[in-house]
């Protein structure tokens, strides 16, 4: 006696549950795309506009009193702390941008896929896709902390000292992985659920020769 185990389909889910998730990562990796561009546009245009030498914006007042000599150097400082953040927030940017540019790869492979029903790959690319999401996401944060959330000059000026800025920080520090966090985790809670209601029903069938 011989004994076979097969599992034979019972129904077949709606192709809609893959072709619903194709369409919100289209719509995801559009979005993507935009932040691409945004995000290598920037610093170019960033350096472009922003003047590095101050002088440019207004010229030594070489016949000027001491007063005015004295405003003039530290509006020089000023500006140069401006710009060098800038530079380091540039920086930042364009790392998004290639971070931003593998998302839309991914995501547009997973569009296609998941459109045309290949549900284990589709699943499996949305999963690194929200891989990349986050890690990608959480990377970015860290170093933009890292720069600050403002310049040192508005930490340090006398008009900041008026309002204590102190929150801004630790508040932005909440915000930032909060919404890493939840993000992902709604993307995580799709994706699972789109894996479960695509996920064909068998019946195990036992025949006996």
């Amino acid at each position: 006696m011989r004994v076979e185990s097969a599992y034979s389909p019972i129904s077949e889910p709606s192709p809609w549950w893959l072709k619903g998730l194709a369409i919100f990562m289209g719509i995801i990796t559009l979005f993507m795309v935009l932040g691409t561009v945004s995000a290598i546009a920037s610093p170019i245009l960033i350096d472009r506009l922003l003047p590095g030498d101050y002088e440019e914006i207004e010229p030594y007042p070489v016949d000027g009193s001491e007063e005015e000599q004295a405003e003039w150097t530290e509006n020089e400082v000023f500006w140069n702390e401006l710009v060098e953040y800038y530079d380091e927030m540039g920086g930042l940017m364009e790392i998004q941008g290639v971070h931003s540019g593998i998302l839309v790869i991914v995501g547009l492979f997973s569009t296609l896929v998941l459109w045309r029903g290949e549900r284990d790959l589709g699943i499996k690319l949305v999963g690194s896709w929200i891989a990349i999401n986050a890690l990608g996401g959480a990377g970015l944060f860290w170093m933009f902390m890292r720069i600050g959330v403002m310049p040192d000059f508005t930490m340090n000026s006398q008009d900041a000292e008026v309002i204590d800025l102190s929150f801004i920080e630790p508040l932005t520090l909440v915000i930032g992985w909060g919404q890493i966090i939840i993000c992902n985790g709604f993307f995580l809670a799709i994706l699972a659920l789109v894996s479960m209601k695509s996920k064909p029903e068998v019946l195990l069938n036992d025949r006996s020769d």
